[in-house]
């Protein structure tokens, strides 16, 4: 009895499959049921010689069970009935062996060897009918392998679908890190061109402040000079007090009037000499600090020189990895 759709028939019958045939063998149940076991030992038997297919038998299940499902298929054979079931139950059967990894080609063959093996026992038992018995099974053999190769075409369909919404989804992510990553890169850029920009202005500013303390430094200098000039007017000032003090002794007490004179000029040469003593210590300490801070103003230029330098090897980096992102955007678009 056939119930399918309209496409399943139509597959019946390009195989050649008809109501009859189905009848026929449903009149062999008892014939099968006599031979299973040594159908399906035998198979077994030749299935197991080849290394491949028994590690994979033994990954997944067992022999036994392997063999009790392959009696119920065998005697199913004869159930006179191909309806929607039967090509579900077959479909399910493909898609399993195709996702533990047995390749169409040893599944397709496992059939020529089944019929093969079933013939020679129909051979022997039913001489007067095997011929047409296998003619069946061949058709129906065909069948199966049909379905498997559908089973195996919707499993790697899907598979392939899966892979492809993987592979979607790795190319939104990764279309979503590329602008992220752009736009840091841009951030990262404008900073790193800032602090370049603000470097740079830093080394000039402090290169100002360089020569201004230089043209300081000169100005103490001539500052130190000048007190030297007047300390030396202080001794002489002094010496000339004290030789004016000693000529009004001379004259007695028609010097006294010079003599007061004599010693307000020494008083006020003595008082000039420590005050330029003073001013030249406190030039000296001067000096010493504007040394400190011209050291210190050099430091800072060359670090601001550095920083510069640092600042637009990172803008040149950020550069090349913006050109990065951009061909990798674009291979990400071009994937999409």
């Amino acid at each position: 009895m056939i119930q399918v759709n309209e496409a399943r028939r139509k597959q019946l019958r390009y195989i050649g499959i008809e109501e009859d045939d189905l009848k026929f063998l449903s009149t062999k149940q008892k014939l099968f049921s006599d031979i299973t076991d040594d159908v399906v030992n035998e198979l077994y038997d030749r299935i197991t010689e080849q290394p491949e297919l028994l590690r994979l038998i033994q990954s997944h299940s067992t022999i036994e069970r392997l063999k009790e499902t392959q009696r119920w298929y065998f005697q199913a054979l004869t159930a006179g009935v191909i309806d929607e079931e039967f090509f579900s139950k077959r479909l399910y059967i493909g898609k399993v062996h195709s996702r533990i990894g047995l390749t169409t080609d040893w599944y397709l063959g496992t059939y020529v060897l089944y019929l093969d093996i079933a013939t020679s026992h129909l051979k022997r038992i039913v001489p007067e009918e095997w011929l047409r018995i296998t003619y069946v099974l061949s058709k129906l053999f065909n069948l199966d392998s049909q379905i498997v190769l559908e089973a195996y075409e919707q499993d790697e369909k899907a598979k392939i679908e899966k892979l492809v919404d993987e592979r979607q989804n790795m190319l939104v992510k990764v279309s979503g890190i590329v602008q992220e990553l752009s736009s840091m890169m841009v951030q990262l850029s404008e900073s790193s061109n800032a602090v370049a920009t603000n470097a740079i202005h830093t080394a000039n500013v402090q290169e100002n402040s360089n020569v201004k303390v230089g043209e300081l430094s000169r100005e103490i200098d001539e500052i130190h000079q000048l007190g030297s000039t007047m300390r030396e007017i202080s001794d002489q000032t002094h010496l000339i007090g004290l030789n004016a003090a000693l000529e009004a002794a001379r004259a007695g007490e028609a010097g006294l009037g010079f003599e007061v004179v004599a010693n307000e000029i020494r008083k006020l040469a003595t008082h000039s000499k420590q005050a330029l003593i003073t001013i030249q210590s406190k030039l000296k300490e001067i000096r010493s600090s504007l040394d400190e801070v011209k050291h210190g103003s050099e430091e800072t230029v060359r670090f601001s020189r550095e920083q510069a330098a640092s600042s637009q090897e990172l803008s040149s980096f950020v550069q090349m990895i913006d050109t990065v992102t951009a061909e990798l955007n674009g291979l990400v678009e071009q994937n999409s």
